[in-house]
């Protein structure tokens, strides 16, 4: 296993990190305060911003190594970004009966 392995395995595994946090913190946020829509877009946004971060310290990692690895890695952040922004903004779409529920419970 290679150096650039262990890059990539890493800027993956932190990606997908990112979105569990992010679906973690809207589901807490809902059941907390009740608010669907705002709780979703912070937890985009806070997924947004750590993909974006990703993937400047990827260009930070890569920039002089291969040209091949950069737009590589660009693609696939980028892929891994958009997926997991639309798979959250869907979990939370399907999600939100329950979270309202678990909200409701928790105010009474």
């Amino acid at each position: 296993m290679t150096e650039t392995d262990i890059a990539i395995g890493i800027y993956v595994s932190f990606l997908i990190i990112c979105f569990f946090a992010s679906l973690k913190y809207a589901s807490f946020m809902i059941k907390k305060t009740g608010l669907v829509l705002a709780q979703s877009i912070a937890a985009a946004s806070i997924n947004l911003l750590l993909g974006i971060i990703a993937i400047i310290g990827w260009f930070c990692y890569v920039w002089g190594v291969n040209e091949f690895l950069f737009f590589g890695g660009l693609v696939l952040g980028i892929i891994l970004l958009i997926t997991s922004l639309v798979v959250l903004s869907l979990t939370l779409f399907f999600r939100r009966k329950v979270l309202i529920k678990n909200y409701n419970k928790n105010l009474n």
